[in-house]
């Protein structure tokens, strides 16, 4: 007698009211791939091309564009252009640093600098170096031919040119004093057209312009300053510690000054001052003087005696 066998159990399946909400998962990581894609589409700024003649220290997808201290964009890529003398940076701009993508906007490299008188880009040695940039105000470009180094930014000052046998210790920066106060700085040096004096262009602070008269002494402050007296002996001295190593100027107003000076005026740069020229001060009013300071109108006596 054949027997019936009972039918196999059948298993059942039950869905967990949490497995209906996985398939959010792999919808959430598209959306964040989208958004992040269309984040990179939609705020992205330009690419930027920059030729220069080095760029050691440079890395790709590292090393950054800086304006102010703040990042500004990165290096994308370094490649030597094909006639092998330039090197060609690709670098990509932060959507908000689009504006600096101008005409004379300039474009440097930021490394660190040991030179007589003065140290620089010393916090590249931590961060590695980077790509600093000075704004133009000219129509939108993507290239830009790089500065081989930090352009001394324009102010408004005042442009004098000083004529000396030979440079010395004086360099673009080495300061300009007035009575031991710095007034202004040199901005270039080369030698005059027919080679036989060398011209040193450096501009006064506005400030401090009326100071600068036809008749003003100008000499060389770098150095050592040695004097010998008949009766008081040997005397060493020096302008400041900084001009030691960088060089200097100083110059003197007399006191029967002449008109004030105009941008281009030639003075010569004497080797050593003049006991008299050190002696001189006269009284030159001075543009950041508010009114008050110069007004000779006597103060009323606010405390009369009885």
């Amino acid at each position: 007698m054949n027997e019936t066998k009972p039918a196999p159990p059948q298993a059942r399946i039950e869905k967990s009211r949490l497995s209906r909400f996985l398939w959010l998962i792999p919808l959430g990581a598209a959306l964040l791939c989208a958004w992040y894609v269309g984040r990179d589409i939609l705020f992205a700024g330009p690419t930027i091309t920059i030729y220069f003649q080095n760029v050691a220290g440079l890395q790709e997808q590292n090393s950054l564009l800086q304006y102010r201290g703040e990042k500004i964009g990165e290096v994308e890529a370094l490649k030597l252009t094909p006639d092998r003398q330039q090197v060609m940076v690709k670098a990509k701009l932060d959507a908000a640093a689009a504006g600096l993508a101008r005409q004379g906007s300039v474009f440097w490299i930021v490394r660190p600098e040991l030179k007589p008188g003065s140290v620089s880009g010393l916090g590249t040695l931590v961060s590695g170096n980077y790509i600093n940039v000075q704004p133009g105000a000219g129509a939108p470009t993507n290239t830009f031919t790089g500065a081989e180094k930090e352009p001394i930014e324009p102010v408004q000052a005042l442009e004098i040119q000083l004529l000396v046998p030979k440079l010395g210790s004086l360099q673009p920066r080495s300061p300009v004093f007035y009575r031991d106060v710095q007034v202004g700085e040199v901005v270039s040096c080369r030698l005059g057209d027919d080679a036989r004096e060398v011209v040193v262009q450096a501009r006064i602070d506005e400030e401090y312009a009326p100071l600068v008269r036809l008749n003003s002494k100008f000499w060389n402050a770098g150095g050592l300053h040695v004097h010998i007296g008949l009766f008081s002996g040997a005397s060493i001295s020096a302008e400041s510690a900084q001009t030691l190593i960088s060089g200097g100027i100083a110059f003197a107003t007399p006191p029967d000054y002449q008109t004030a000076a105009t941008n281009g005026a030639e003075f010569v740069l004497n080797d050593k001052s003049q006991d008299e020229w050190e002696k001189w001060s006269p009284a030159i009013a001075l543009h950041f003087l508010p009114d008050a300071a110069i007004n000779k109108t006597p103060m009323p006596n606010l405390n009369p005696k009885p």
